[in-house]
């Protein structure tokens, strides 16, 4: 099972460093890469499938609160913009 988590890390440690833009690519470090740590295994599947159903324009969105997330990512995005 740790293996499962540290896989999924590395695959959403990629995902955020080359989303294709350089101002996504520095939220996703700062809110995304620097939390992953701090996420238990739903979450960070949750954020994978996130990753392969939403595009990094609304997801940018999300996470710079210019748009709501559904109620299904809406829990990991607030855990994600409000954890210290």
């Amino acid at each position: 099972m740790n293996d499962e988590i540290t896989n999924l890390k590395k695959i959403i440690r990629y995902r955020s460093l080359y989303s294709g833009t350089k101002e996504t690519d520095i939220i996703y470090k700062r809110i995304i890469i620097d939390k992953l740590d701090n996420l238990n295994k739903e979450e960070l599947l949750l954020l994978s499938s996130l990753f392969n159903e939403i595009s990094d324009n609304v997801i940018f969105n999300f996470l710079t609160k210019k748009s709501k997330p559904s109620i299904k990512y809406q829990d990991l995005i607030n855990k994600l913009i409000n954890e210290i």
